[in-house]
């Protein structure tokens, strides 16, 4: 079911001010997933890059379908943001679910109620149905480098590859296992810089397998569409994901000089290459 998944389509969400409104709207549910004073909803034992890509996934199912109204704008995301915790406004979660909400409606400063976003939540669910559990960038990023090998620095440049492109409306035409190979190959590109990687064999033919990616139409553009975004945004501090990538936690990587862009080309030789010793 997971290999199954149809590339998506730019939808007029997605097309909207040329994905301006997308980008600034991913943005500010990003700084209110990594804000301080958070519930421990967000703040405890859940992955949070599981739970912001969730965020982003749900947004974008749920304004594929549904008109786009900016004054909703907030709201859809901190709904998306409650309904991808999993909590349930029942006995057992009431009390996590009812503080989270409280928190999320704050921190739109007065534009929503805690009551507001329950609601929206629960629309958000009902429309969405299965999409909710639907595989995102990060769910295969995981899984690819587990397979090819890492190290906590490539795990963080990988990472912040992915959500720089989920970030860019142009990337909604890959699939995410597209978008997360794309990011495997490109974070064992920069030992130079300190970014070291686990040596597996034969890594590279070990990718195309999980992958399950056709090589010259979709993992090679998407890569070489990365390389392209990753030198572009290179120095762009006023984008919170260069901001956050530039904490000590995270390695620092939104500082590493990117590579020169290569062409699609580039990347099929590269990973078709060697595939037996690398």
């Amino acid at each position: 079911l997971e290999m199954d998944l149809p590339r998506q389509r730019l939808s007029a969400w997605e097309r909207l001010a040329n994905g301006r409104m997308r980008a600034v709207l991913f943005d500010w549910i990003s700084q209110v997933h990594t804000g301080g004073h958070a519930p421990v909803a967000l703040d405890g034992d859940m992955d949070p890059q599981d739970l912001l890509f969730r965020t982003f996934s749900y947004i974008d199912a749920y304004y594929s379908a549904h008109s786009v109204w900016r004054s909703e704008l907030q709201l859809t995301g901190v709904a998306c943001t409650l309904a991808a915790t999993g909590l349930q406004d029942g006995e057992e979660q009431g009390e996590e679910h009812a503080e989270l909400s409280a928190w999320l409606a704050f921190v739109t400063e007065g534009a929503c109620t805690a009551d507001d976003v329950c609601e929206a939540a629960l629309r958000v669910q009902k429309a969405l149905g299965f999409k909710m559990h639907k595989p995102t960038a990060y769910t295969f990023l995981r899984r690819y480098l587990r397979k090819t090998g890492w190290t906590q620095e490539s795990f963080s440049l990988a990472n912040y590859l992915i959500e720089l492109a989920v970030v860019d409306a142009n990337f909604c035409k890959f699939r995410p296992q597209a978008i997360a190979a794309a990011a495997t190959v490109l974070s064992r590109q920069y030992l130079a810089q300190g970014i070291g990687f686990q040596q597996i064999p034969c890594w590279k033919a070990k990718l195309l397998r999980a992958a399950q990616l056709d090589l010259r139409q979709e993992l090679a553009p998407c890569a070489a569409a990365m390389s392209h975004l990753h030198a572009a945004e290179h120095g762009r501090t006023h984008r919170f994901v260069n901001k956050k990538y530039e904490w000590q936690r995270l390695h620092v990587v939104s500082k590493l000089q990117p590579n020169a862009p290569a062409d699609a080309a580039y990347f099929v030789n590269y990973l078709e290459g060697d595939t037996v010793a690398s």
